[in-house]
């Protein structure tokens, strides 16, 4: 008998839920003789390597319960979070990004900028010029074609923490 995918993501999501995460992705795919569930998971704030053990332990005896979705094939789990490279799609997501530096994508080219604010409606980052100064830009949802966090080797200079600080913007 094989997975039932409506089951596994009906137990994965009300699992992740009660724990106070978001189900960002879930997969099952075959590898050899197993299946690979992986479930990337999201919240507030940061998901620990000890925060992801308790809901893999979690989701685990729930899928190897009764209701058991995953039939006769045994499986291998991975409870992991959203890398840094990973898009930001939802506004929850750029609400979590704030303080970091992003890459955004418009129909008029590509901002970087450290994120000051996010709401429903847009984000605004502080967007540093060639001069130093620096420029709060604000950008709604539906003009940004694409956006991701980039890796930052140096802390953002004096003036943008401030501007951070000023916010109650946490890194």
């Amino acid at each position: 008998m094989g997975t039932d995918d409506g089951r596994l993501r009906a137990i994965v999501t009300e699992v992740t839920g009660a724990h106070g995460y978001d189900l960002e992705e879930l997969t099952a795919r075959p590898v050899g003789r197993r299946r690979v569930v992986r479930v990337v998971v999201d919240r507030d704030r940061a998901v620990s390597l000890d925060d992801a053990a308790e809901l893999s332990r979690a989701i685990s005896e729930r899928l190897d319960g009764p209701d058991d979705p995953m039939g006769e094939l045994p499986y291998t789990l991975e409870v992991t979070s959203p890398g840094v490279g990973r898009p930001l799609r939802e506004p929850r997501h750029f609400w979590r990004s704030r303080g970091r530096l992003l890459a955004v994508t418009t129909g008029q080219g590509e901002l970087t900028g450290h994120l000051l604010r996010a709401d429903e409606s847009g984000i605004e980052l502080l967007v540093t010029g060639k001069k130093g100064a620096i420029s709060p830009v604000a950008v709604p949802y539906d003009q940004i074609t694409g956006a991701k966090v980039e890796v930052e080797f140096a802390a953002p200079s004096a003036a943008v923490q401030e501007l951070l600080d000023a916010e109650g913007v946490t890194r």
